[in-house]
């Protein structure tokens, strides 16, 4: 009976647990534990949806940086804010630096923790984005485009300042930035700092009028370092070198 009427109410979790659970005395035990399994398996699904939808191009994890690489990196903050305050307080983050210093990896480790604690995100190159709203403004879909970015809890952008826009692709962009301007949280890896922005923005007024709207709650972290791909590179062909 109990069987039949967990699948009718497709309660898959509970329907795994039960055959477990059959030797638990009380039916007030018995319950809570067969809640607490699906509970358990749906929060599990939900947080697989989330990893999913967040698009993240590889599978980055903290554990999986060494911070002694480049000391002066604070990852330790960065990884607290998986807390997700920053998100509540709709404030936005920018890591700004060299390359191969840990931007990218920071952003998608952060990004796929906060997916597991139930915020939704999502993850873009900063030149998918911009051939996404050009693409959604030839078809006719860019408003829902808009909705759709405006919605998600995290909006990450990777990436800015690698490639110069166009005028309309800065209106573009820069309409994605001031729609979610006190509404929900963007986090940006750039190569630029924000004086340089104007080289991707191209207009010294709209650069001026988005870097207002970012920055006005906004944790900026610097990346300062050596490149980590050059050192393992270097690594390997000392590595290599032993062996000969």
């Amino acid at each position: 009976m109990i069987k039949d009427l967990l699948t009718k109410l497709k309660m898959k979790g509970a329907l795994e647990a039960l055959q477990s659970l059959d030797q638990l005395k009380g039916r007030d035990e018995f319950l809570t534990a067969l809640l607490k399994s699906e509970i358990e398996y749906k929060e599990l699904r939900a947080n697989k949806r989330r990893l999913l939808q967040g698009k993240f191009p590889t599978e980055k994890e903290w554990r999986d940086i060494n911070p002694t690489l480049n000391p002066s990196i604070e990852f330790s903050k960065i990884e607290s804010l998986n807390n997700g305050l920053f998100i509540q307080k709709k404030e936005n983050l920018c890591l700004m630096g060299q390359q191969g210093t840990g931007k990218t990896h920071s952003l998608i480790a952060l990004g796929r923790d906060l997916c597991r604690k139930g915020k939704s995100v999502r993850f873009y190159t900063a030149s998918a984005l911009v051939n996404a709203l050009e693409e959604a403004k030839a078809n006719y879909t860019l408003t829902k485009l808009m909705q759709n970015l405006g919605k998600v809890d995290l909006l990450i952008i990777d990436e800015l300042g690698f490639v110069p826009l166009s005028e309309c692709q800065a209106r573009l962009l820069f309409d994605v930035f001031a729609g979610r301007y006190e509404k929900g949280s963007i986090a940006v890896s750039t190569n630029l700092s924000f004086d340089k922005w104007v080289k991707v923005f191209v207009s010294p007024e709209l650069t001026a009028a988005l870097i207002d709207r970012y920055t006005h709650k906004c944790l900026i972290h610097k990346f300062e370092g050596q490149s980590v791909r050059l050192l393992r590179a270097k690594q390997r062909k000392e590595e290599l070198k032993t062996v000969s």
